[in-house]
């Protein structure tokens, strides 16, 4: 069967290896699972930047996403909880740090960071199922 015209716009894997700037931690990959990346690479032409995570229960330790950076674009970050019983449970803490104040989360949420905007760290706590965990930049390639 002939590819679709349009094929090249639907990602169903994550970018082969990722370079990542040196505030994105490297994490124990049992517990934080990569789903998809969508970028200027993997869809030619694309003006954003998203990727998509996994994070499941198992950890003994925290687990440290990001260290405190800021990027010249704005970024959405959200994690979303996996409890059909009550949605907005997180099973979760999360210690999200903007602009130096540091916010402990335990609800499903999405936060936007200005351009320019310090944040970080990103810490997770605490997991008791799994959590979606969504970014989105306003760039081609996430630096």
């Amino acid at each position: 069967m002939a590819e679709k015209r349009n094929a090249k716009y639907v990602v169903d894997y994550d970018k082969p290896s990722p370079k990542l700037p040196a505030h994105r931690l490297k994490v124990d990959p049992r517990f934080v699972k990569r789903i998809v990346q969508v970028d200027a690479d993997t869809v030619p032409g694309a003006e954003f930047y998203s990727q998509a995570k996994w994070i499941v229960p198992g950890s003994e330790n925290e687990i440290k996403l990001v260290d405190s950076h800021t990027h010249s674009f704005g970024e959405l970050i959200g994690f979303f909880g996996f409890n059909y019983d009550d949605i907005q449970d997180l099973g979760a803490e999360i210690e999200i740090t903007i602009d130096n104040e540091t916010h402990k989360v335990t609800r499903s949420f999405a936060a936007f960071v200005p351009a320019g905007v310090q944040h970080g760290p990103l810490i997770i706590r605490n997991v008791v199922r799994p959590i979606f965990h969504f970014i989105a930049g306003d760039c081609e390639i996430y630096e």
